[in-house]
C-alpha cells in the first residue's frame, strides 16, 4: 500500500473514531509510548470536535440557549450534529440548518411541547446573524436620487443592501431576543397571534431591525421582487386614497436611503 493510501486510511479511521466515539475500534494505530491510553487520546478529540460546534451553536443562537436552558440545549446540539454534522470549511455556516431541526422536533419530540415559538427565535436569530455578515455595499443617497429626472421615476427599479432580509412571525420572538439577550435577562411569556412583518438589515457594522406597517410591507415586497417606482404606487393605490400614494411611496424610499437600505437604481423608460 502506497504512503498517500496509508495516510488516508489513517485520516479515515481518525475521523471516525472523532465523529462516532461510541463506536468500537481498533487502536492498534495509536502510539502509547509516554502518553495517555489510546481511549483516552482517542476521546480528548471526540470530546474537543462536539464542545467547538456547541460553543459555535450557543454563540449564533443565545437566546435560544437562554431560553431552553443549558441541559435542554445540549441535547438539541447532540442531536443536531448527529444529524448535521459539520461539512463546512467555515464554522459560520454551520448553524443555517438548526432552525428548520427546531421545527421538526417541535412537530415530533414530546420534550418540544409547548415550545412552538422556538422555531422563529432561531429563524431570527440566524437571520440577524446573516445580515451581519452579509457582502459590503455602495450606499445610494439622496444627492444620487435628486439628479434622477421626473420622467424617470415611473420605471425606477431598486437595488436593496444585501443585508436586506424580510420577515414574518406569528410570535412576539424580538421581544423574547431583546429579553434574553439583555445584560440582565428576566422572565418573558411567548405571546401568539401577534403576526407581523419585519426587516432586517445592518447599518455599518450593527444589524438593525424593526417591524413595518401594512403599507411599508407591501411596498419592500414589491420592491424585492424586482417591481418598479410604479408597481409599487399601484400597490399602495389599493389601500390609500389616490392622492396620497405619492407621498407615501417617496417617503418610504427617502426612508429607506436614509437608513442605508438602498445600493442602486436602475432607469427604464416606459
Amino acid at each position: 500500500m502506497s504512503n498517500l493510501n496509508q495516510l488516508a486510511n489513517l485520516q479515515k479511521t481518525f475521523q471516525g473514531c472523532v465523529l462516532s466515539p461510541d463506536k468500537s475500534a481498533t487502536t492498534q494505530w495509536i502510539r502509547t509510548s509516554g502518553r495517555a491510553s489510546p481511549e483516552t487520546q482517542l476521546s480528548k478529540y471526540a470530546y474537543a470536535y462536539t464542545a467547538r460546534l456547541k460553543e459555535v451553536l450557543g454563540n449564533d443562537f443565545p437566546a435560544v440557549l437562554m431560553a431552553i436552558g443549558d441541559e435542554h440545549f445540549n441535547r438539541l446540539a447532540d442531536d443536531y450534529i448527529n444529524e448535521y454534522p459539520s461539512q463546512y470549511f467555515s464554522l459560520r455556516d454551520f448553524g443555517q440548518h438548526l432552525p428548520s431541526f427546531i421545527a421538526t422536533q417541535i412537530q415530533t419530540d414530546k420534550n418540544y411541547q409547548g415550545l412552538d415559538w422556538l422555531f422563529e427565535l432561531a429563524v431570527f436569530e440566524w437571520s440577524l446573524g446573516q445580515s451581519f455578515d452579509a457582502a459590503d455595499a455602495t450606499i445610494f443617497s439622496e444627492a444620487d436620487m435628486a439628479v434622477i429626472s421626473p420622467e424617470a421615476w415611473p420605471g425606477l427599479r431598486f437595488t436593496l443592501h444585501p443585508s436586506v432580509q424580510r420577515l414574518d412571525f406569528e410570535w412576539n420572538v424580538t421581544e423574547i431576543w431583546q429579553i434574553l439577550t439583555s445584560e440582565t435577562p428576566t422572565a418573558i411569556s411567548a405571546e401568539h397571534d401577534v403576526a407581523s412583518a419585519w426587516l432586517l438589515w445592518r447599518e455599518n457594522l450593527t444589524t438593525r431591525f424593526r417591524s413595518m406597517s401594512d403599507e411599508e410591507q407591501r411596498t419592500l415586497d414589491t420592491v424585492l421582487n424586482g417591481g418598479s417606482f410604479n408597481d409599487v404606487c399601484e400597490v399602495l393605490a389599493m389601500s390609500l386614497n389616490e392622492e396620497d400614494v405619492p407621498m407615501h411611496a417617496a417617503g418610504f424610499l427617502k426612508g429607506w436611503i436614509s437608513q442605508g437600505l438602498i445600493t442602486g437604481v436602475t432607469k427604464e423608460i416606459l
